[in-house]
């Protein structure tokens, strides 16, 4: 099998590039403020942010490290994914208005309001060097999928990407990003959905209803690779991760800031719950992993170049299925789930320097247009350190991404998230118990790290045999995890004893933020600028304007099928884009008058912001 991209396909890729960066430059005479720069003036609809938040949990790790978790071991993850759906859901539709009403423009600024400012410069300086972390790692995840599918060297493909990237972010900011989100968001699940059709019909897989008999059977058993208890454990560790990381108010929490108000916030909590619960989406999106088990038996004889030849799984049954210039479009969408992680190591963490450090250290009395000009110069630069990240991350890593994320998440963001999620729900705690707890969890974390050995893991759970290469991953995911999350939790609540003892502005302080959190948000009082009809119209061109080239590969000589593919993923495309305008048509007429040059940024009812 070769995996060699034909010029339709090079076409393809070519128009995407230059449409996302034309993107960042559409949205360009929208950001008047920080505000919109940063969080598009927290005046986002739901179904854009709503996207965009949906994607950010996708990314291309999902069709690289996770593909490889698939491969290997079948179910196991996407039941994870699954179950802990099951918990957001609720949650959020609790949390997510409560999130919005914070009333700030980044979420180290609510943790300001929750904790104070030495907590908040704490944040600053660890959330900023994890950021750009995190993001070269994303970079990178995207990287390893395009050097494989493109056969290009990896440090072409990583730089390439990353600058583009960055010139959108850079241009355009988070209505670009969002917006950008949206219309590869559905592209993404169009060309997947095609990927998985023509999986589903080879002649090896024989349909849905065959599949299961087909799979290997490490796929189907969930104790073919690790003994029962440790699968256990495993997964409910998740799910107690999954919990804290729903709360969090600097991660899953900064999603709602985008929107306009909790009913909107609502809107995009229903958006998640059909597109992972009712359709369950990340499942789906895994099947070709799956059957990439039973059509290619071992990986390395497909990928020997790749470190993890496993990674590549989605990636050989793509182009083992899809037809000319289908390709490229799935490549796009790939780097499509790449955008909102970089998003988080650019635009956000721009809008953590500006707002926590530079006007606060280096100009407080600085324009808003003056903040804006820098949060696009280190957007730049942040983008450039987000490069050199991926690049070492590249050549130090000898582990598959998904068992380097679950280390790193259980040892560094695991730490910080306690915290930010307990402060939401537990009111009266001092200043300190915010960076105190993360000091106590990163300490908990390498502790936890140095005690364990497979041998005595093996001991405690009463077993004979020595534990497999994957157990071990699981159980120390699991030992590290579990005594970081107690320990932090046990410090936090303790804590609480010391709160009658704070400063006045504190206790004043976490009061106001409370109710500022429970009272609904007021667009005329809290002057927040009508602007859904230029979303729809915006984003309508952007969908018509995709879709309508997209169109353009019935063109292409491919078989029937080929040019019906091309046909459903831009008629589909167009389609949005012709309801979009409508919608906006209407919302023009009907909507509120304009409020001129008023700024978008709240006012609210405890705290101007």
């Amino acid at each position: 099998m070769t995996f060699e991209l034909t010029i339709w396909d090079w076409g393809v890729i070519a128009f995407y590039f230059a449409f996302i960066v034309g993107i960042g430059f559409l949205f360009r005479r929208v950001n008047r403020n920080s505000s919109d720069y940063f969080r598009g003036g927290g005046n986002m609809l739901w179904w854009m942010a709503g996207m965009s938040a949906i994607i950010s949990g996708i990314s291309t790790w999902s069709f690289t490290g996770a593909a490889a978790k698939v491969y290997d071991s079948g179910f196991l993850l996407p039941l994870a994914w699954f179950l802990g759906t099951l918990i957001q859901i609720p949650v959020l539709w609790y949390m997510a208005p409560r999130f919005r009403q914070m009333r700030v423009v980044t979420s180290v600024e609510a943790i300001c309001r929750r904790f104070g400012f030495g907590t908040e410069q704490f944040y600053t300086y660890l959330v900023l060097p994890m950021g750009l972390f995190w993001g070269g790692i994303g970079l990178n995840t995207v990287a390893v999928f395009m050097s494989a599918a493109l056969n290009i060297d990896m440090t072409i493909s990583l730089i390439g990407l990353g600058v583009i990237v960055t010139v959108m972010a850079m241009a355009g900011g988070q209505w670009a990003v969002a917006a950008s989100d949206f219309v590869q968001g559905v592209m993404l699940f169009l060309i997947v959905s095609v990927v998985i059709f023509a999986t589903l019909r080879l002649p090896e897989i024989g349909g849905l209803a065959n599949m299961f008999a087909a799979l290997p059977e490490r796929q189907t058993d969930f104790t073919y690779t690790g003994r029962l208890a440790i699968i256990w454990l495993w997964l409910i560790t998740m799910q107690i991760s999954t919990l804290f990381y729903t709360l969090n108010m600097q991660g899953e929490g900064a999603k709602y800031l985008l929107v306009k108000n909790g009913r909107q916030a609502r809107g995009m909590i229903v958006m998640r719950f059909v597109l992972s619960a009712i359709i369950p989406l990340m499942i789906l999106m895994q099947l070709p992993a799956l059957c990439a088990a039973v059509v290619f038996p071992s990986m390395a004889e497909v990928f020997p170049n790749l470190k993890i030849p496993e990674e590549g799984a989605f990636v050989a049954m793509a182009f083992y299925t899809l037809p000319q210039g289908l390709i490229g479009l799935l490549i796009c969408g790939m780097f499509a789930a790449s955008m909102s992680s970089m998003d988080t190591a650019l635009n956000r963490n721009a809008g953590f320097f500006v707002r926590n450090i530079y006007i606060k250290y280096l100009n407080r009395r600085a324009s808003e247009e003056n903040q804006v000009r820098v949060g696009k110069v280190f957007t730049g630069i942040f983008g450039g350190l987000v490069i050199l990240i991926g690049l070492m991350f590249d050549s130090l890593r000898d582990i598959n991404l998904f068992d380097i994320f679950l280390l790193l998440n259980s040892m560094v963001l695991v730490p910080t998230v306690v915290p930010v999620a307990l402060g939401v729900v537990i009111k009266k705690t001092p200043s300190w118990s915010g960076w105190s707890t993360v000091l106590v969890g990163v300490a908990v974390g390498a502790i936890a790290k140095g005690f364990y050995s497979p041998e005595r893991f093996a001991r405690v759970m009463g077993y004979l045999q020595p534990l497999t290469d994957q157990e071990i991953i699981d159980s120390r995911f699991v030992f590290i995890s579990l005594a970081v999350i107690a320990c932090s939790s046990v410090w936090f609540l303790v804590t609480r004893l010391f709160y009658e003892r704070s400063g006045k502005a504190h206790r004043e302080s976490v009061d106001a933020f409370f109710t500022d959190m429970s009272t609904p948000i007021d667009p005329r009082r809290e002057r927040i600028e009508d602007q859904d009809a230029m979303q729809y119209r915006l984003v309508s061109l952007i969908c018509l304007g995709f879709g309508g080239f997209v169109l353009l590969g019935v063109f292409i000589p491919n078989a029937l099928f080929g040019r019906l593919a091309f046909l459903y993923v831009g008629g589909v495309m167009v389609g949005i884009g012709v309801v979009l305008a409508w919608v906006g048509r209407r919302a023009g007429r009907s909507g509120p008058p304009s409020m001129g040059d008023v700024s978008s940024r709240d006012e609210g009812p405890s705290r101007p912001n």
